[in-house]
């Protein structure tokens, strides 16, 4: 900033009158910054309540327009310390049996103590006394995966893990047991390894390193493989879980099996000796379907109850966002509650909110023909209780609902008597609902994808607003200017006529002595 001189012929306060006569052209900048500010405010406001109804849309909504969901099954087990089932919306209903003829394991290898002391994994093979290998290969096999590991002089104890490791195998090495721990990662004869040496008769590597030659034997039809080790080294064979389901073998590397809709985790074998069975019963989860549909009122509601708030929230007449100086002249807590007045009004009459808060009402109050029958949502006992809350929507006979607890409790007793109805009811507005809000969030000239009201529209208003500032910014710097030269030429002016005054002066007094 320019440092001026101002005053010192005339003696006037040339900053000062050029601040006063600027004050009423800055009031001009005020209100834009002011539009600007509330248009921002209006956006934030809006995108927030974007998201929630988003998420009702992609959530719960979403949810419940679907057919499949309120066909919920529950599976019991008549013995869940060894079978353990969940039932997906496909499974048939009814009885099932299963019968557990062995579980699911991996293969683990534990190796003898190595008889050195100092061992880690930087420990070289040929410092094992195991000089007369390099140059041979180990050979690991696990499932699919071949990894062969050439000794050389350099190898270490490392190499050896990082190539079981390699394989696809879990495999370290206990410095102080000093001793190899090997597994597969997954249970199942299809992940059972082996260890080979290239000297099939002679395995001195693998003896050095305190395993032997490990192979299998796989039983395919039973589930079962056999591994042959050496005395000194401990093993656990792999196997599969072999079930009888409903009369069917099923065979599966994992204890978990996927079968007729059914998830059946397995535990435990059964006792062949009583020819156990293990009865699994499917139910329709009539407890389940009522919750989806408490969730999908709890989350309308929540969010209809912001949307009316909004839209009917006080007036701020009078209030405008507060400048610097304003600002400052009042506390944090003032300047709060004064923002927090204005924020929560810029949605108020809204015809966008309005408009969808309509339609989410008139949407979810209309009638559904199920069979020749008329049914709404006051049909299963949910419905508006007090005018005074605009729409919301509530459950007779929910205990967490004080105002309709005591209410019949409708709802449950049609998802267990008529359950259809119940489904194409809610799936039926549910989808009318969500295909509305699809539209309402289609791309447009004024509002973007996913975007409920007119994000567009809103974005150019502020440029718009920016670039009149922008402009109205450089008159006023165009207009100060000139004031300050004004100014300067005024004090030129009056510095020459002091001097001229004061030369007219000495020369009459002159005269005057003479």
């Amino acid at each position: 900033m320019p440092i001026r001189m101002s005053g010192m012929a005339s003696g006037l306060d040339t900053e000062n009158i050029v601040k006063e006569l600027m004050s009423a052209q800055r009031l001009k900048t005020d209100k834009i910054n002011k539009n600007i500010t509330k248009m921002e405010w209006k956006r934030d406001k809006w995108k927030e309540l974007n998201t929630k109804i988003y998420a009702l849309y992609t959530g719960e909504l979403s949810k419940i327009r679907m057919q499949g969901n309120f066909n919920i099954k529950k599976a019991t087990s008549s013995n869940e310390d060894k079978v353990e089932v969940k039932a997906s919306n496909s499974v048939p209903e009814g009885a099932h049996t299963v019968q557990v003829l062995s579980t699911a394991s991996a293969q683990f290898i534990t190796g003898s103590q190595i008889d050195q002391e100092n061992l880690s994994y930087s420990t070289k093979l040929v410092d094992m006394d195991m000089s007369d290998s390099v140059g041979s290969t180990i050979n690991i096999k696990a499932g699919k995966n071949e990894v062969a590991l050439e000794i050389k002089a350099e190898t270490t104890i490392g190499d050896v893990v990082s190539s079981l490791q390699n394989a696809g195998l879990n495999a370290s090495f206990d410095v102080t047991q000093k001793r190899f721990f090997i597994s597969s990662k997954q249970g199942g004869i299809e992940n059972a390894f082996s260890i080979e040496s290239a000297d099939p008769g002679n395995p001195v590597e693998l003896q050095k390193l305190g395993l032997s030659e490990i192979s299998k034997s796989v039983d395919t039809e039973n589930g079962t493989a056999e591994i042959t080790v050496a005395a000194n080294v401990s093993v656990i064979d792999p196997s599969d879980a072999v079930i009888i389901y409903n009369g069917a073998r099923i065979r599966s590397s994992s204890n978990t099996i996927t079968a007729n809709g059914l998830s059946i985790t397995v535990k435990g074998v059964t006792d062949e000796s009583t020819d156990e069975v293990i009865s699994v019963g499917i139910t329709r989860d009539t407890q389940a379907v009522y919750d989806m549909v408490k969730g999908f009122v709890k989350s309308y509601n929540e969010v209809l109850k912001e949307m009316n708030g909004a839209y009917n929230t006080e007036a701020a007449k009078g209030y405008e966002p507060l400048t610097d100086e304003e600002r400052e002249a009042m506390t944090d807590d003032q300047v709060e509650k004064w923002e927090k007045r204005i924020k929560d009004s810029l949605l108020r009459r809204d015809n966008t909110l309005g408009s969808l808060m309509n339609t989410m009402r008139t949407t979810l109050s209309k009638g559904v023909e199920v069979d020749g029958k008329k049914y709404s949502l006051a049909s299963f006992g949910i419905t508006s209780v007090d005018y005074k809350e605009e729409g919301l929507l509530h459950i007779n006979g929910d205990k967490d609902d004080a105002l309709v607890a005591s209410g019949e409790e409708k709802l449950m007793k049609a998802i267990s008597e008529n359950p259809d109805a119940v489904m194409k009811v809610f799936s039926s507005l549910a989808s009318e609902l969500y295909g509305t809000l699809t539209e309402e969030m289609k791309s447009t000239s004024l509002n973007s994808a996913l975007t409920l009201y007119n994000d567009k529209e809103i974005n150019n208003k502020i440029t718009d607003y920016k670039e009149d500032l922008s402009k109205l910014e450089g008159r006023l710097q165009a207009m100060e200017s000139r004031y300050y030269k004004q100014f300067t030429a005024m004090e030129s002016m009056m510095s020459k006529l002091n001097t001229q005054s004061s030369s007219i002066a000495s020369i009459l007094g002159m005269n005057t002595n003479s």
